[in-house]
This record gives C-alpha cells, sequence and structure tokens, in this order.
C-alpha cells in the first residue's frame, strides 16, 4: 500500500491543503538520506581522522528518520511546525553535504552520502514552497 494513500484515509489532518506528491517526495528523500547517512557513518567510524563525519553522519540520519516519522504522523501537525522542522533537517543536512563533500574524492560513500543529502535538502525546500501560506 502507498504511504499516500493511506494518508488521503486519515480524518482530521490538520493541514489538509498539503501538497501530498511534495510530501511524499520529501519522505522518499529522508529515507533515502537516514539509509545513505547510516551507511556512511558506519564506513567512516572505524578510519582514523574520520569521526567528525561519522558523528554528522549519525546526527544527520537521526533528523532525516525524525523529519520522516513526523510528515507520516500529520495528525497535530500545523504549518509552523512543519517548516520548522524541514529548516532543521535542512541545515543538518547541509552540514553532513560539507562535510561528507570534504571526503568525496577519497571515499564513493562520502560522496554518495553529501548527493542524498543534497537530494534531501531539496525535496524539504520544495515541500516548504509547496505547502499553502
Amino acid at each position: 500500500m502507498q504511504t499516500m494513500d493511506m494518508m488521503k484515509t486519515m480524518d482530521g489532518m490538520s493541514m489538509p491543503d498539503m501538497d501530498m506528491k511534495a510530501m511524499e517526495a520529501c519522505i522518499e528523500a529522508c529515507s533515502a538520506c537516514l539509509q545513505a547517512c547510516t551507511m556512511c557513518a558506519d564506513q567512516m567510524a572505524g578510519m582514523a581522522g574520520m569521526g567528525m563525519c561519522a558523528g554528522i553522519c549519525m546526527n544527520c540520519a537521526d533528523m532525516c528518520d525524525t523529519m520522516m516519522r513526523a510528515m507520516l504522523r500529520p495528525m497535530g501537525m500545523t504549518s509552523m511546525l512543519m517548516q520548522t522542522m524541514l529548516q532543521a533537517c535542512m541545515a543538518m543536512c547541509e552540514a553532513c553535504m560539507t562535510e561528507c563533500r570534504t571526503h568525496a574524492e577519497e571515499s564513493e560513500t562520502c560522496r554518495m552520502c553529501a548527493d542524498a543529502c543534497e537530494t534531501c535538502m531539496r525535496a524539504c525546500h520544495d515541500l516548504m514552497e509547496a505547502m499553502p501560506a
């Protein structure tokens, strides 16, 4: 069953005018970023001098998980709360992307993680832009 199909069946959504396609894209981007950051953190954790990268990746994975799970529970979510969370997710993804880009030439994992962070930032931004005023 599609996530968005389930959301359409939920009564009393706090943001009924939400662009569900943008939300679905953001959920998928958060999920992909969560996975990439988790794998990057795991690989970097055992490498000398990569503690900062591993830590930022773990924090970004947690943020993306929180963002994704919040979007899957839209009951009680207000536009202001959603925007605040999206901004936090974008900030964490930007920090992770920046760190991973510094290692991207030496590590394909870091390059893929940085790309996933960039995609997630874009999806969060697009969802904010699509939100009703």
